[in-house]
């Protein structure tokens, strides 16, 4: 089965075909587009901007995706589209076009939530994952622990109780600015330091209740930085800045694994599954890694082009998921629910 996979929930407008076969999905094409470079500015994604420059991105990314994959758009045998959630103009582009594209060619079509194409970005290197899976899907906009039964479900665990992991990355490199986005920057500086800087205090609920939060964990950066004269412009070579990185993504790191063995202990799990833009950074999988083994479960961490939003995930995703009945009828869901 070939399928064509649609992505623009936020500032990334991509596209891929890919043959799902008994041993898996094979991926055959892949097209992106980044807006780094017009958001970068602003220091995060301005809604308006990144759905104008899909419009203008949509048509090359898709003939890209099928010229390197030197197949017809006729020879899919579904095309599947990211529905929700995200910024609702962006996920409009792709959506309101792979629909007009099923309904001239007859094609099945299949609405995907994004949380499910990430967790199906695993399958191209894990298709035959052991069940059920604890499945941590982190970027800049989520944060979240989900107990997965199969390919097609997610259950929710637990959440962030505000602002995304990739989050905390985005603002600390603005606020040293060190560019945009924040993420790889980190990360990058973080693996050139000698020494981490002092760890920073996780969150502490009053209901005890597991969970997450990386709102004070920003605000602990800010006044580190101010309490130290010049290091908002002292650059990424500095060994200040480095150590600093690598405190950060260490904390961010264990935080987010923190309560992974008490769920895979309550629910069962047989692995894990780290996904999300997050799931680049070299110190997450690093930790995921060591606690999997320290565990005994099975780790699945995409690759890094995996990782990041993509038209591959939702073509995998598409895969596994039923088409729709009456594509048509369906809209776009900004706040799109799992299930719906």
């Amino acid at each position: 089965m070939l399928v064509l996979g649609l992505e623009s929930s936020c500032d990334d407008c991509s596209a891929a075909v890919i043959r799902e076969t008994p041993e898996g999905p094979k991926l055959l094409s892949m097209a992106r587009k980044s807006q780094d470079e017009i958001h970068g500015p602003y220091g995060g994604v301005v809604p308006e901007l990144a759905a104008r420059e899909h419009l203008l991105q949509l048509r090359g990314v898709i003939a890209d995706a099928l010229a390197k994959a030197d197949l017809p758009l006729k020879a899919m045998d579904r095309i599947a589209v990211t529905r929700g959630p995200g910024l609702v103009g962006c996920l409009l582009t792709t959506f309101s076009a792979s629909k007009a594209m099923a309904w001239r060619e007859g094609i099945p079509w299949v609405g995907v939530h994004h949380l499910l194409g990430h967790l199906n970005a695993a399958r191209f290197g894990a298709p035959d994952l052991p069940f059920p899976a604890l499945a941590l899907l982190v970027s800049g906009g989520h944060t979240h622990l989900y107990l997965a039964r199969d390919w097609t479900s997610l259950e929710l665990l637990q959440k962030t109780r505000d602002d995304a992991a990739g989050e905390a990355f985005d603002k600390t490199a603005r606020m040293l600015n060190l560019g945009y986005p924040g993420g790889p920057i980190v990360d990058t500086c973080a693996r050139k330091a000698a020494k981490a800087a002092a760890p920073f205090t996780p969150p502490k609920f009053r209901d005890g209740k597991a969970s997450w939060s990386f709102s004070g964990l920003k605000t602990a950066v800010r006044l580190r930085i101010g309490q130290e004269p010049g290091l908002d412009a002292a650059g990424a070579e500095d060994p200040r800045v480095g150590a600093l990185c690598r405190s950060l993504q260490e904390t961010v790191a264990s935080w987010l694994l923190k309560p992974v063995p008490g769920w895979r202990e309550e629910t069962g799990a047989r692995s894990l599954v780290v996904s999300g833009g997050v799931a680049c950074n070299s110190e997450l999988r690093a930790q995921a890694q060591a606690l999997a083994a320290k565990l005994g479960i099975v780790l699945a961490v995409p690759e890094p082009r995996f990782c990041t939003d993509n038209g591959a995930m939702i073509a995998a995703a598409g895969a596994v998921l039923a088409p729709s009945d009456e594509p048509l009828s369906l809209n776009a869901d900004a706040n799109l629910p799992l299930g719906a």
